[in-house]
């Protein structure tokens, strides 16, 4: 899976030092460099990304102050790995529900660490969903998901036993909240890799799991041809390994 980055941090060779660190992680993509608090409260809201790296001292503002910021205009809060020069605000962090907390210049070895310490937190959380419709607030479990179907510029979420629910989000903005095993294969359709019973390539379609009691076959979903490619390399993939 590929994560998205921010780097907040008013010092040009600490900013660089971080850039090349992270250089060699193909998976985590950077998407925006903040040098002020005020910057960087705009990029996290505006860009959503995953983690944020922030330097604790910003000229004279300080680093806390923009997770105090952002915590109250969203919910969703990006993991936040904090970068100094001073030991002195280990503790800090800590108690401010920082992920993990990194010394200036960068060792590599805590960065390994820092990374993988992100990836396990964010894939426990990725055991369900929050899906706003109508009603009010649902929480869904990834494993209860079939498929999801457009619906002009909504969506239906096709779960176990046959039951769905409507929500007024894009497949698109569904798709960017999903994690691994759902899979794009079609303009109109996300599947849970792990309800597939069957692929055909040939016939660009494939065959989950769940019964339809309606037409009493195995739900048939097609593949359209700007994701097959994709499909192939990654359903395969995960199917083999």
């Amino acid at each position: 899976m590929n994560y998205n980055y921010i780097i907040v941090e008013d010092n040009l060779g600490s900013l660089q030092n971080l850039q090349v660190s992270l250089k060699s992680y193909k998976n985590f993509k950077e998407i925006g460099i903040a040098n002020t608090l005020s910057q960087g409260i705009s990029l996290v809201l505006s860009a959503k990304p995953h983690i944020v790296f922030l330097d604790v001292q910003l000229g004279d503002e300080n680093g806390f102050d923009l997770i105090k910021e952002i915590r109250q205009f969203t919910s969703e809060m990006p993991f936040i790995i904090m970068t100094t020069d001073f030991d002195k605000y280990a503790k800090k962090a800590v108690n401010h529900d920082v992920l993990y907390f990194l010394d200036k210049p960068i060792d590599p070895d805590e960065l390994v660490i820092a990374l993988h310490k992100f990836e396990k937190r964010f894939l426990e959380l990725q055991n369900h969903i929050t899906i706003k419709n109508t009603e009010g607030h649902f929480f869904m479990q990834l494993e209860d998901i079939n498929y999801i179907q457009s619906d002009n510029n909504c969506c239906r979420i096709f779960k176990k036993e046959n039951t769905q629910m409507f929500v007024t989000k894009t497949l698109k903005e569904i798709e960017s909240i999903l994690p691994f095993p759902f899979i794009r294969i079609h303009k109109s359709y996300i599947v849970n890799a792990k309800h597939i019973q069957m692929l055909n390539t040939a016939k660009k379609m494939l065959k989950l799991n769940t019964f339809n009691t309606v037409t009493n076959e195995f739900i048939e979903l097609p593949i359209s041809d700007l994701y097959m490619e994709n499909v192939k390399q990654t359903l395969l993939t995960a199917k083999t390994n």
